[in-house]
């Protein structure tokens, strides 16, 4: 009796280390199907979202990474192809504003894209596991308070799996120039004065001892690209995030680089050197036509420029908004913050 309990017991025994044995031998197979396992995604940040600033332009060109992840190259060919999914953008929505409607992202107007082909391919490489995507942006008539995503995503592959977690991306659209940029606020310190006139004479409403009384101004100033040559102001101090509000009041300054003006050369004394400058002539005009807006003139005599050397505004102008009051304006802004990466 006592020999067969041995015996059980050694059996046992045998069956318990072939059964771990088996299992350790699945699992390092498991591990290692794991660790070799291709998945084909797009590359992003948090949320799956990726950024990019493009410039103003016909043939701005952006790009996206499809990836393929795993500790070794692929060892084919793949083919992948991407699509929109707008599903992707109104989840992200929901999630991030919930019923904050007027604060959603907004999906790039087709109108305002293009792509050469919805397929790209990725070849066995150590070097280069990846490929880029390319997407043709133009960004004219975005509004920049406005959040522009595209949302694509991998919506087949020739082999191997697609990410679960990142088979999406949301291409989130920042617009540039050599003055602003949307990827984050830009502002520009502003010193100058304001001048009550009347209308057609522009003669001064108010002295002081016979001579005009300029009002000193200053603030710092928010500033937003609108074309490639252009920046969105409000007058003076003013400052206001409604966005009716900056249809109405918002100014359009425009450099005009072809065009030169001679500017004097100020001493340590305040008074002109007599050396002039060469800077580049600016234009204002309200920003938009709508009722009720504001009416922006330049001043002939006292034309505007930058500077770019000093990457400085100098604005000569007038302006008229809800009344029958005009303003004569001179503001020199000069950049605080600004990104052009």
């Amino acid at each position: 009796m006592k020999h067969i309990n041995r015996l059980n017991r050694f059996i046992l025994g045998a069956i318990s280390i072939a059964t771990v044995g088996v299992f350790t031998a699945c699992e390092q197979e498991f591990y290692q199907d794991e660790q070799y396992r291709k998945e084909i995604y797009i590359v992003s940040g948090e949320d799956n979202i990726f950024q990019q600033e493009f410039s103003f332009g016909e043939d701005i060109v952006g790009y996206v990474s499809v990836y393929a992840g795993g500790t070794t190259p692929v060892e084919k060919e793949v083919a992948v192809e991407l699509e929109i999914d707008a599903t992707a953008l109104q989840e992200y929505n929901k999630k991030r504003y919930g019923e904050s409607y007027d604060q959603y992202a907004k999906e790039l107007p087709e109108s305002r894209y293009t792509v050469d082909g919805w397929s790209v391919k990725l070849f066995p490489s150590e070097d280069t596991p990846y490929t880029l995507f390319p997407i043709r942006v133009d960004v004219n008539g975005l509004e920049p308070e406005d959040n522009y995503f595209l949302p694509l995503r991998v919506a087949s592959v020739s082999d191997y799996m697609i990410s679960d977690s990142r088979r999406n991306v949301l291409l989130r659209i920042f617009v540039k120039n050599e003055y602003a940029t949307t990827k984050k606020a830009t502002y520009y310190t502003m010193n100058g004065t304001s001048l009550k006139v009347a209308k057609d004479t522009w003669k001064p409403l108010e002295t002081d001892k016979g001579q005009p009384k300029y009002n000193a101004i200053n603030s710092t100033k928010p500033v937003a690209p609108i074309a490639e040559q252009g920046i969105r102001i409000l007058t003076g101090s003013t400052i206001t995030s409604d966005r009716k509000e900056l249809r109405k009041q918002g100014v359009a300054v425009t450099v005009h680089p072809e065009e030169e003006v001679d500017v004097d050369v100020i001493g340590s004394d305040g008074l002109p050197t007599g050396e002039k400058i060469k800077c580049q002539k600016v234009t204002l005009d309200k920003w938009y036509d709508v009722d009720g807006g504001i009416t922006v003139l330049n001043i002939d005599d006292k034309p505007s420029y930058y500077n770019p050397m000093k990457k400085e505004f100098t604005l000569n102008y007038r302006y008229n908004y809800k009344s029958n009051d005009w303003y004569e304006m001179k503001e020199v802004m000069t950049p605080l913050d600004i990104t052009n990466n």
